[in-house]
C-alpha cells in the first residue's frame, strides 16, 4: 500500500509529502486560508487531468502520434446538496496531431486512467483517528 503524509502548517495550509516530493494545499483567503496553494478539490481535478494526460501521451508515443501541444483541461462543479461533493467533471483532451482513425482508441485510453477507473469503482475508505 502506498503512503503520503499531509502535515498541518498553519491556517488552512497543509504540506503533503510523498516519495521525497512535497506540495502545499491551502484555501482561498475567502475561506480562511492564505491562498498559498491549490485547494484539495483543485488537486483532485488536477490529478485526474494529469493521469489522463499521462495515459494519452504514453499511448501516442507508443503508436507514433506527436504529443506537441497535448493539453488536458478539466472543469468541475460542486453539487451543494447533501452530501456536498464534486458532482460533475468535464475533461477536454487537446491533441493537435489527433488522427481521426485513432480517436476512439485515444478515448478508450483516456477513460482507462487509474483515477478515472477509481471513481467508477469506489474504493473502500477507512478513516482512523489516532492520538500519538
Amino acid at each position: 500500500m502506498a503512503r503520503l503524509t499531509a502535515k498541518y502548517m498553519s491556517g488552512a495550509a497543509f504540506n503533503i509529502e510523498c516519495r521525497g516530493h512535497s506540495v502545499v494545499t491551502d484555501q482561498p483567503v475567502s475561506n480562511g486560508g492564505e491562498d498559498s496553494g491549490m485547494t484539495p478539490p483543485e488537486f483532485f481535478a488536477g490529478s485526474m487531468a494529469g493521469c489522463i494526460g499521462f495515459y494519452v501521451a504514453k499511448y501516442c508515443q507508443q503508436v507514433g502520434i506527436a504529443t506537441d501541444g497535448l493539453r488536458v483541461d478539466c472543469d468541475w462543479a460542486v453539487h451543494e446538496e447533501s452530501p456536498r461533493r464534486i458532482g460533475e467533471i468535464t475533461i477536454d483532451v487537446v491533441l493537435p496531431a489527433l488522427p481521426e482513425k485513432r480517436r476512439r482508441a485515444i478515448e478508450r485510453v483516456a477513460s482507462s486512467c487509474l483515477i478515472h477507473a477509481t471513481l467508477h469503482t469506489t474504493p473502500e475508505i477507512r478513516i482512523n483517528l489516532n492520538a500519538e
